[in-house]
């Protein structure tokens, strides 16, 4: 299927102080205890999704866990870490799954996006967008590419860039975030009380922050950026994941419970 790609203007810079140079990186292909597939990361030996259950840990973690999949209408989302594009892939089976969704906005910060080559495990539209996204962010260090689906109900667009330099209009403020860099020991900036507050000031007031990290530092890091944190149960054997909205209304989610509140 044929999918339009182009130049994304959001007004943020355009040139990124931490990307890498330009070049992927190399990655091989993992298959996890759900028989879903995801990536590693030879240099750093580092898996872009749990070992466990790729799809599972996306689905329980970002997808159900922002809330989404119970929203009518535009599904707006923010997501630092592109990553193996299990969450995209995800998303857009759900959004296309669901009777009340009409279109899916998929913003994607990855300052070092994998090559279209190393998602070819992907099936389906979402991942054909996938590799249609990673194939146009090529060679654009700095830059953030769009790409549409052939009906035009789905838009991503992948900003190629360190997501300090990312800054959403106040019309494309998201309903999601998925939080869903690599771990704190191999991204440190990513897991900081600045990284949260740039989140948080892209988020739609009823937004909801979904991650898979439970770390108390992380959940400290984000009650200090302004966000209300929450504890829920995690997907399969992990206890427990996190979540964090802009208001202190319950959430539905199983085990949530309102973060250093007993």
């Amino acid at each position: 299927m044929r999918r339009r790609a182009d130049l994304f203007d959001s007004g943020s810079p355009m040139k990124s102080k931490g990307y890498g140079g330009g070049v992927a990186p190399e990655v091989e292909v993992f298959e996890t205890s759900d028989g879903s597939m995801t990536l590693v990361d030879v240099a750093r030996g580092v898996h872009y999704r749990s070992r466990h259950g790729a799809v599972q840990e996306s689905r329980h973690v970002f997808v159900e866990g922002s809330g989404l999949v119970g929203r009518a209408g535009t599904w707006r989302v923010l997501e630092l870490g592109f990553g193996a594009a299990v969450n995209l892939v995800e998303t857009v089976r759900a959004f296309r799954e669901s009777e009340a969704a009409t279109r899916l906005v998929y913003h994607t910060v990855d300052w070092r996006p994998v090559g279209p080559e190393a998602l070819t495990f992907h099936e389906g539209e979402g991942g054909e967008l996938a590799r249609a996204a990673a194939a146009a962010a090529q060679g654009r260090a700095g830059e953030a590419v769009r790409v549409m689906s052939d009906d035009g109900c789905i838009e991503v667009v992948l900003h190629a860039m360190a997501w300090e330099e990312v800054r959403l209009g106040e019309e494309e403020r998201v309903d999601a975030v998925y939080h869903d860099p690599f771990a704190k020991e191999v991204n440190p900036e990513a897991w900081t009380m600045a990284s949260f507050a740039w989140s948080l000031a892209s988020a739609a007031p009823h937004g909801r922050l979904a991650t898979y990290s439970a770390a108390t530092a992380v959940r400290k890091a984000m009650e200090e950026a302004g966000w209300m944190v929450w504890r829920a149960k995690g997907p399969g054997r992990k206890r427990e994941m996190t979540v964090a909205t802009r208001s202190d209304e319950p959430l539905e989610l199983p085990g949530s419970k309102r973060w250093g509140q007993g």
